[in-house]
């Protein structure tokens, strides 16, 4: 969407076709989670109608498939041969959860688009106990939701900590208390082996030796990114489609963004995948200004964020929160269930972790774009106590960065 909306901020010209194998308008699956819970209808989770793509002078084709790319001639092929010509081509297609090879896994279910919300919300309606296995981001939002249902949740994750590539461990150990006063059956450190039948509920073998039960599993193990697309049309894919920070990749003529796109992380310097709803948006824009021409070739630098609010609970991360490496230093407090740490590197904001105050989000990331820090900005970051009304410790820095 916000490639379309790009390339129409500079020209009414250019000719855009959509191809989505989804044969609806565009939806926020951030807000799956949101309908699961019931705190909104199904309606809500769409953010366009089909006059946004007629408003935008797009030729839509929902609901068809693209199977392969052909940069030689410059077009894609679809499932039933059709193929389809490009100047320029950008491929948004996201990614897929990742679901591991364990005997009955294929049975249970996953979240991820509309559909799955639908189907999931469907059969939890007359469950007792749910099983979500992965305590990540989609796993947690799923707790969350079926929680708010009265459903008994049980989450089996094989890492020793909830959120363990989004959180350190001091922030998690305050969600985990919080998950676990709430009721919510944790199984840190622990595999799933198998699936099976018991009756009409599922018994899950763990690597403790230990079989839990429930009504419905849910596996929120990870994502992959859906780049078959691509296998043979020689574009660089490792395990996503790498670009630059333009969005193009090694092929002249295609671009890519959102889930299946990776990057250099401009903080760590590693190439990555970067699968954020910011990232999606603002890689999706500057992908759309270069595609259509615009003056000047614009460039971007994602920084990861990801804020949840797991059982009422604020929490946020921004870019590197655990470093391994050395030359980084941490500045940490905590009063309660309220957390922050700050880490910096050569006078480089790098990473934060917020629990339970989150307003500050969008000045930190600010502070992560800009590079180096004007040194009363660094002084006034690491002295300053989060914990005052909102924005009220943030507004010198503020003032010194306009």
């Amino acid at each position: 969407m916000n490639a379309m909306r790009a390339v129409r901020s500079v020209s009414r010209s250019h000719r855009i076709t959509l191809i989505s194998g989804e044969d609806c308008p565009a939806y926020s699956p951030v807000l799956t989670t949101h309908y699961l819970g019931g705190t909104i209808p199904y309606r809500k989770m769409f953010i366009c109608n089909r006059n946004f793509y007629q408003r935008h002078g797009v030729k839509t084709m929902l609901g068809e498939r693209v199977v392969a790319v052909e940069p030689e001639s410059r077009r894609v092929v679809l499932v039933g041969g059709q193929a389809v010509p490009y100047d320029e081509l950008l491929v948004a297609t996201g990614s897929s959860v990742a679901v591991p090879p364990i005997s009955g896994a294929g049975e249970c279910l996953t979240l991820w688009s509309a559909a799955d919300a639908r189907r999931i919300k469907g059969v939890s309606q007359a469950a007792g106990t749910v099983a979500v296995v992965g305590a990540g981001l989609i796993g947690l939002q799923i707790v969350d939701a079926l929680w708010r249902r009265k459903k008994k949740m049980i989450v089996i994750e094989m890492e020793d900590r909830v959120l363990p590539r989004v959180m350190d461990a001091e922030g998690a150990a305050i969600l985990q208390e919080l998950l676990e006063g709430a009721g919510v059956q944790l199984r840190l450190g622990q595999q799933v082996l198998e699936v099976a039948q018991r009756g009409g509920r599922k018994g899950l073998l763990l690597s403790s030796g230990e079989t839990v039960e429930a009504d419905v599993v849910v596996f929120a193990t990870g994502v992959r990114p859906n780049t078959g697309l691509l296998e043979e049309s020689g574009v660089a894919l490792s395990p996503g489609v790498t670009v630059d920070e333009g969005g193009r990749t090694n092929i002249e003529h295609i671009y890519a963004a959102g889930d299946v796109a990776q990057g250099t992380n401009p903080i760590t310097g590693r190439i990555q995948v970067n699968a954020t709803w910011t990232n999606a948006v603002e890689g999706g824009w500057v992908a759309g200004l270069n595609m259509a021409g615009s003056s000047g070739f614009l460039r971007w630098r994602a920084v990861r964020v990801n804020i949840l609010s797991p059982l009422g609970l604020p929490v946020a991360s921004l870019g590197e929160v655990e470093p391994r490496e050395a030359g980084y230093d941490e500045v940490v407090r905590r009063n309660g269930s309220t957390y922050r740490k700050l880490v910096f590197h050569r006078h480089h904001l790098v990473g934060a972790v917020l629990v339970g105050e989150v307003e500050a989000v969008g000045i930190l990331r600010h502070f992560m774009g800009r590079g180096q820090l004007p040194l009363a900005v660094e002084a006034r970051l690491r002295r300053r106590s989060p914990f005052h009304a909102a924005g009220g410790p943030w507004e010198p820095c503020q003032q010194e960065v306009i």
